[in-house]
């Protein structure tokens, strides 16, 4: 290998790269970079207007594990005490087969499982909404009975499967309620 004919300014280039670098990235910081108009929060026990099983209690405690999770703000449990007041009202909740059974076409194999739900968050000391009745989707996939069983020994229960959809629904539902709550507007 030959000796670069100009070493100081192959030196300068590389000081200069380096100090780009590591000068770039100096004002980097973890987390979400918005800040939230308020810092307390009152969450209104979910209600549950659709169909959905059970559904008020799951999606309600996610949602409360959604924000002590961020920490973007703190939850309260009095709403006078709040800054804000989310409300969260389960409004529809639907079941789709979406394939059958190859022996039997009356039983479906898997479902599209989908729940929705409407916000609205109150400022009580200004008396004003910063959003009200924003919809909220989440929709995921119910799957009954065990694809890969012998014939004959697939056992059908519906229950488990709409139970670990609902799970699903609800982490999702609670993602999307702090995304409109603490995202930008």
């Amino acid at each position: 290998m030959l000796p670069p004919k100009h070493p100081r300014i192959l030196s300068l280039l590389t000081i200069s790269l380096a100090l780009n670098c590591f000068l770039g990235c100096a004002s980097y910081r973890l987390g979400d970079a918005t800040s939230a108009p308020f810092r307390t929060i009152y969450i209104v026990p979910t209600l549950n207007e659709s169909y959905a099983p059970l559904a008020a209690a799951r999606v309600s405690a996610e949602i409360r594990e959604s924000f002590i999770r961020d920490g973007r703000v703190t939850l309260t449990g009095n709403e006078a005490e709040a800054d804000v007041v989310l409300s969260v009202t389960l409004t529809d909740y639907r079941r789709t087969a979406q394939t059958r059974d190859q022996n039997d076409t009356v039983r479906a194999r898997d479902f599209n499982v989908a729940l929705a739900a409407k916000l609205s968050l109150y400022s009580p000391g200004q008396g004003n909404y910063y959003f009200r009745d924003r919809t909220v989707y989440s929709n995921t996939s119910a799957y009954v009975g065990n694809p890969y069983g012998a014939n004959g020994t697939t056992n059908f229960d519906y229950r488990q499967a709409e139970n670990l959809a609902m799970n699903r629904l609800a982490r999702d539902l609670a993602k999307g309620t702090l995304s409109a709550v603490l995202g930008n507007w």
